[in-house]
């Protein structure tokens, strides 16, 4: 039965959710698993897929389309001219960085039901509202010419410019492996859940990923969770190897693998009361340890700076340094608390 995480606490807070791991780990798997316990749990949930191979519109069985994808030329300057606003800190869309915070006058993305997601997004349910934006991949112009990492800009845009709590969460799909760490990714979650496999290279990963995010100030946020497991050996196998124990841990589940070779996505009612209450364990390690949106912001205006002494930012986009609104404060989230 499900158990409302949220229950009997004073605050409401932001509920971004971000899936990472070794490629091959499930980390999309788990992910639309999530979606769907959202889904049947009556969240509102905005999804983004920030992952090169974008299995999750064939997870949650909708269509995307190329023209939307979040990379694309004519769909980052819109959405980067609606997070600018009147924030005259900003002189030129064309001047957004991954790291470029929000500022007086920016408009925040507070809603899924926000007009322009509804433009660009597909609906995975509309009762509770799920919708999907995905960041999209390699085009046949582009090979050999651009870098992954510059399609993902504009996702950090939305999740810099985004609020959320618990009755509108945020879940994304990330980019295998490390690879967060190279802009400000790893930055814009309350709840960063890494999948780890019983296996040397996923374990591998796993710590890495751990070591950058104690050097980078998220280490807190970081949950292990087991995936395909198949008995105790594999349990003490990751605990071990990695040397962090798990917040959770999914079997390995042959029946959900056979409905995805027969083309079937993942169903509400492939979400068992033991399956629940794994994806609700999820949900609740949201809410501690967290930081709030001044503190994470802090951390972006950090590397922003960072980033803002680099030759190719200099040359290509000036100084951005003023791009740092020092007045600027998250309004306050609606409900029986506040968090700044």
């Amino acid at each position: 039965m499900y158990t409302d995480p949220f229950q009997g606490h004073g605050v409401i807070c932001e509920m971004k959710f971000a899936f990472v791991g070794k490629g091959g780990s499930g980390k999309s798997t788990i992910s639309a698993l999530f979606v769907k316990y959202l889904e049947k749990s009556n969240r509102n949930t905005l999804v983004v897929d920030a992952d090169i191979n974008m299995n999750l519109a064939g997870l949650l069985d909708v269509l995307i389309e190329p023209g939307k994808f979040l990379s694309h030329p004519d769909v980052a300057r819109a959405l980067r001219s609606y997070f600018r606003g009147t924030n005259r800190r900003i002189k030129d869309v064309s001047q957004y960085l991954p790291t470029t915070p929000a500022g007086t006058g920016s408009n925040l993305v507070k809603s899924v039901e926000d007009p322009e997601l509804a433009r660009l997004g597909s609906t995975v349910s509309k009762d509770p509202l799920i919708r999907l934006l995905t960041v999209g991949t390699y085009d046949a112009k582009g090979i050999g010419e651009t870098c992954y990492h510059s399609h993902l800009f504009v996702a950090e845009n939305l999740l810099s410019h985004t609020l959320s709590d618990s009755e509108f969460h945020v879940v994304c799909d990330m980019v295998a492996g490390t690879d967060a760490f190279a802009y400000s990714m790893h930055l814009q979650f309350d709840g960063i859940f890494l999948i780890a496999e019983p296996s040397p290279e996923s374990v591998e990963v796993c710590k890495l990923y751990l070591d950058l995010a104690k050097e980078s100030g998220v280490a807190d946020l970081v949950h292990v969770v087991g995936n395909k497991i198949q008995d105790q050996e594999d349990l003490e196998y990751v605990v071990k190897a990695i040397g962090k124990e798990l917040l959770q841990w999914f079997p390995a589940l042959p029946a959900l693998k056979k409905a995805r070779q027969q083309g079937r996505p993942i169903d509400c009612l492939m979400i068992d009361q033991a399956m629940d209450e794994r994806l609700s364990s999820i949900e609740a390690a949201g809410l501690n340890p967290r930081l709030s949106n001044q503190e994470r912001v802090r951390l972006l205006e950090k590397l922003h700076l960072k980033l803002n002494g680099k030759q190719w930012v200099q040359s290509g986009y000036g100084d951005v340094s003023g791009q740092i609104d020092p007045y600027f404060q998250f309004p306050a989230l609606q409900g029986t608390g506040t968090r700044g």
